[in-house]
């Protein structure tokens, strides 16, 4: 379902509200109207996809709690099929995890919900203002590597979906991205702790570590951290794996 308001080329811009609250968003509507911007409203994610095709805003305005596609995922979604857009996430999850969940999803800034009309109009006004002063950009961005959060046990993908991984995943992963090329089934038995068994055992082993470990890797299929197989001798990394050793605060 989809609202629209008749503020067509107001000045400030055109502004998305995407909330299953339709009293909410009525409300945020004849505010962000009234203070000159063009709005309109979404639901669900199937109307913010359809509103996105007919013509992008500048900022879109995220509830989290919505039917169906949840607003992380939409906001996940949003990011990496228009990087320059504002995304404001407006929600009533006040949790610190939840918070850093919505910047990692690619948001602009969280508010948790009431939030001050005051407060908003100058985040919006803002975000606007940031984005008419950055330059476009001239040349697409470098790859991004995946990173290995080794003390969360934790796996980063280039568009920032997070996986977690068991001690052995972690390990396994960490000593194929210490290696240039191929690592062999006798050093990742070693590293592994693997010694006290027969090699028969040790490699039956890492087989089962490595499948569900591609398993899991199988999710991202765009940005697949492939894992190697060079039969008879061991495993390789074709793309580059960063490293983080240190803890990360992902709650706060």
């Amino acid at each position: 379902m989809q609202m629209k308001t008749d503020a067509a080329n107001a000045p400030l811009g055109d502004l998305l509200v995407v909330d299953d609250n339709l009293r909410l968003s009525g409300e945020l509507s004849v505010v962000l109207h009234a203070a000159g911007w063009s709005v309109r409203c979404a639901d669900d994610g199937e109307s913010l996809r359809a509103c996105m095709a007919q013509q992008a805003p500048d900022i879109v305005v995220l509830d989290l709690n919505l039917p169906g596609e949840d607003g992380i995922s939409l906001c996940k979604w949003l990011r990496s099929t228009h990087p320059r857009i504002g995304i404001v996430m407006l929600t009533a999850r006040v949790m610190g995890i939840d918070r850093t969940e919505g910047y990692v999803a690619g948001a602009d800034i969280y508010l948790t919900k009431p939030t001050r009309a005051e407060e908003l109009l100058a985040v919006v006004r803002n975000l606007r203002r940031r984005s008419q002063f950055c330059a476009p950009a001239v040349a697409p961005l470098p790859d991004q590597p995946w990173t290995l959060h080794i003390k969360d046990q934790r796996l980063l993908s280039p568009k920032l979906d997070m996986l977690s991984l068991t001690p052995s995943e972690c390990l396994l992963l960490e000593t194929l991205s210490t290696v240039n090329g191929l690592c062999t089934y006798e050093l990742l038995t070693d590293k592994m702790g693997h010694t006290g068994l027969s090699d028969k055992q040790a490699k039956a082993r890492l087989e089962v570590i490595v499948s569900r470990l591609r398993s899991k890797l199988a999710k991202f299929p765009v940005d697949r951290l492939e894992i190697k197989t060079d039969h008879g001798t061991g495993y390789s990394l074709p793309k580059p794996l960063a490293i983080k050793a240190q803890e990360t605060k992902w709650g706060q």
